[in-house]
């Protein structure tokens, strides 16, 4: 076999070797079953490269790469500064739609990190391979336990500096469910009473009459001895003293009135 053929079959041996531990890392697939998607974050929340991407709880996909990009700018044009693209299977891409949300998760307390992508609405336009999509920035919990750690120190001081008030409420609030429950004891003893019985009868059969009279004064009758007395109100309203005087000192109305 001549060199030439030997350097040849070498050099595509190579080739092969190259090419095949690429497919075996996920570099290079021609046959990929996958779709990329970018996703746009403030904060990874400890995602690394390989963390699983889940829709509704099963595995679909990987985290391929996790870059800095300090001028990257969402669709609408908010400044993210972090990109994670991930793969996801074909199969479960349906399921990923413009309303679709992207979730940085914790898988129990101590578990791995991955992504959770809730499927979107089958109104919702599917999502196009490649397109950047804006990610929920996971809660910083050392942020959380911080701000916990101010909160508790200005409860524990206003406590202490307001000790004496805060002793008095409690004793003020103490004195009042003691009362209460005096209270309803003296109610309970009332109630078995036959003069508290008689008290109620009274006034349930007063709340009674009351809401006859009332259903009596909306009736028609009611109503046009209402209007009589407002027609009669109205024409007295223009006597005076002086014509009531004349009035009386006409001629006949003497005789007649005594």
């Amino acid at each position: 076999m001549k060199v030439e053929t030997k350097v040849g079959l070498l050099f595509l041996t190579a080739i092969a070797l190259v090419a095949a531990f690429a497919y075996y890392l996920g570099v290079l697939n021609p046959f990929s079953n996958s779709h990329e998607l970018q996703l746009a974050y403030n904060f990874a929340g400890g995602i690394e490269v390989g963390s699983p991407v889940r829709v509704m709880g099963i595995k679909v996909g990987k985290v391929t790469s996790i870059k800095f990009d300090p001028g990257m700018r969402t669709p609408e044009g908010e400044e993210v500064k972090l990109r994670v693209t991930v793969s996801i299977q074909k199969d479960a891409w349906k399921t990923v739609r413009g309303d679709s949300k992207f979730f940085i998760n914790l898988a129990g307390v101590i578990g791995e990190k991955f992504i959770e992508v809730t499927p979107g609405s089958a109104v919702a336009p599917e999502l196009q391979p490649g397109v950047l999509v804006r990610g929920e920035d996971p809660p910083r919990i050392d942020q959380l336990i911080s701000q916990s750690y101010g909160l508790a120190g200005k409860i524990l001081d206003m406590v202490e500096r307001n000790e004496g008030s805060v002793t008095d409420t409690i004793e003020k609030i103490s004195a009042l469910v003691t009362n209460l429950n005096k209270t309803l004891v003296l109610l309970d003893k009332m109630a078995n009473k036959p003069e508290f019985a008689k008290v109620v009868g009274n006034v349930s059969q007063i709340s009674e009459d009351l809401v006859i009279l009332t259903s009596r004064l909306r009736g028609p009758e009611a109503q046009k001895t209402l209007d009589l007395v407002h027609r009669l109100v109205w024409r007295l309203d223009k006597l005076d003293d002086k014509a009531i005087r004349e009035f009386l000192q006409k001629e006949g109305i003497r005789a007649r009135l005594f």
